[in-house]
């Protein structure tokens, strides 16, 4: 390995969850990404997650919807996130790896509290934490939650396995003539209104220097592959 890590924060998206069925879950995709976490844990790496929920809600899909606030738009979400969670944590420990909740919020299913005391022990045990639930109030994507949860993690660096290969100039899914950016700062980042992750996010991962890694979810052995720096992706820092 070219680079040391001691610890990851893994961003999951909710789709990640459910495979070829379009929603809800499939527990193949899950094995797969599980499979893909015990691989840098294998390399000696310490692991955190963040785990969306698209998979069960999307909040762009009720952006319009006049019936129901974002404020509650927002609680299914996170609560939705508690959901894969427990999913992740469960085919994690059928591995042999163990895991643990961690959540602002106050909740049963054997879900830890978000302090430092008990994160830290977590890390010198060399537990897999998963934060879920948000930070616990609405407006924050589970974006923002990563680069919380890293910051908390004391992690090194930030990967997010999405739809395409890293960072474009515009959407390479509609326009053929998108140019990939191997490496940019956070504020050209910003500057340049790339989606690949919310502002608040940025903004918080450049004031703290932890370093974003984007590459395509797709290619096998993807996480410690963008470690590795074996596959096409972009960094950001």
């Amino acid at each position: 390995m070219e680079r040391k890590y001691k610890r990851v924060l893994v961003k999951i998206s909710g789709e990640a969850m459910f495979g070829a069925n379009g929603s809800g879950f499939d527990l193949n995709a899950v094995s797969d990404t599980c499979q893909n976490i015990k691989s840098v844990i294998d390399a000696g790496i310490g692991v955190s997650l963040v785990v969306g929920g698209g998979n069960v809600i999307r909040g762009r899909d009720w952006a319009d919807n006049k019936n129901v606030r974002q404020e509650a738009v927002d609680a299914m979400g996170m609560l939705s996130t508690v959901v894969n969670g427990i999913l992740l944590r469960e085919v994690l420990r059928s591995e042999g790896i163990t895991a643990r909740l961690v959540s602002n919020l106050n909740l049963p299913f054997d879900v830890a509290n978000s302090n430092l005391f008990a994160l830290e022990k977590m890390i010198r045990k060399g537990v897999v934490i998963i934060f879920v639930g948000g930070i616990g109030i609405p407006y924050f994507s589970t974006d923002t939650v990563a680069v919380i949860g890293a910051l908390l993690s004391s992690c090194d660096v930030i990967l997010k396995a999405t739809q395409t290969d890293g960072i474009y100039d515009k959407d390479p899914r509609i326009h053929e003539d998108a140019v990939h950016i191997r490496e940019l700062t956070y504020a050209e980042a910003i500057a340049q209104k790339l989606a690949f992750m919310d502002e608040t996010a940025i903004s918080m991962a450049s004031v703290k220097g932890i370093p974003i890694y984007v590459f395509s979810k797709r290619e096998p052995n993807c996480l410690l592959k963008a470690l590795n720096h074996e596959i096409k992706l972009s960094v950001v820092r």
